[in-house]
């Protein structure tokens, strides 16, 4: 790119406080040239042409923006009805060809033991409510018993009445051990 044909902000950002999402396309009918971003509210035009010029490198031709309404909610706390902000999207269009690679099929790498645990306890908080729910009441401590992690932290909490010491099995720097 010998020159720009258009004018470019001035304007340096070192620390920004905005997000932009790059969207995946929902189906295969977007040219390659074209790319997709979830923008702030007060994002214009002219600002995601400098942002992909200045950041990525990426010279633009074209940006579309859309605002996408979203549906009226009612509010948990007051029950009134009101509609969420919406939500700004823009297209541009690229001057080289953007093809998304191809998603894994693999998602044990993004997908740790931690999160399988953490899915059954939510899909096991998940049943209980909707029990409780159908019920209209729920089920008394004695009913449900005690788990693992309650017993292991009532044995701790005796042990620490008993002995009255706490270790977590570290050793401090000795400028934080009182003398």
């Amino acid at each position: 790119m010998a020159s720009k044909l258009f004018r470019t902000g001035t304007k340096q950002v070192f620390l920004p406080d905005h997000t932009i999402a790059f969207l995946r396309p929902r189906d295969n009918n977007q040219p390659p040239n074209f790319a997709s971003f979830r923008v702030p509210l007060s994002f214009n035009k002219l600002d995601m042409r400098d942002y992909l010029l200045h950041a990525y490198n990426t010279p633009v031709l074209g940006v579309r923006s859309q605002l996408t309404q979203r549906r009226p909610q009612r509010s948990k706390v007051h029950h009134r009805i009101y509609r969420p902000p919406p939500i700004k999207t823009m297209t541009v269009e690229l001057l080289k060809p953007f093809v998304w690679p191809k998603e894994p099929e693999d998602l044990a790498a993004w997908n740790p033991p931690q999160m399988a645990k953490r899915y059954e306890q939510k899909d096991k908080q998940e049943k209980y409510q909707q029990e409780a729910q159908e019920k209209g009441t729920f089920p008394l401590r004695e009913q449900v018993g005690s788990t693992s992690e309650r017993r292991s932290l009532r044995k701790e909490a005796q042990r620490l009445l008993n002995e009255g010491k706490w270790d977590n099995d570290r050793k401090l720097d000795p400028k934080f051990t009182k003398e």
